[in-house]
């Protein structure tokens, strides 16, 4: 919630990195409905395709539910520039969920 920046999404994925109860291959959800200020660039989205091509170490796949149009916008270029199938953007939790291969929420 609240405003998202080019800075804490790269300290999310460093933070990741770091944590030791994070495997190879885990499936991440991210849920970025509750975010009313974006402060996300196109040279964010570089960046982290570029962070993400040089830590790719057993990188699972991640999901990216984004409601607000820019927002989802944004999701989908970072979608286009990384790896084929690694990460996916949805509207609902429910098509994210569907697609990592997670149960059903309900």
């Amino acid at each position: 919630t609240g405003t998202l920046t080019d800075g804490d999404i790269l300290a999310h994925k460093k933070a990741l990195l770091e944590d030791a109860s994070v495997h190879p291959g885990l499936a991440d959800l991210s849920d970025v409905r509750g975010v009313n200020e974006r402060a996300v660039t196109p040279d964010g989205v570089r960046l982290f395709t570029s962070f993400d091509q040089s830590h790719d170490e057993g990188a699972g796949r991640l999901a990216i539910v984004a409601s607000e149009d820019f927002t989802f916008g944004t999701a989908r270029m970072y979608q286009m520039r990384g790896e084929d199938g690694k990460v996916g953007v949805f509207r609902s939790v429910e098509e994210a969920r569907a697609w990592l291969g997670l149960p059903s929420a309900d």
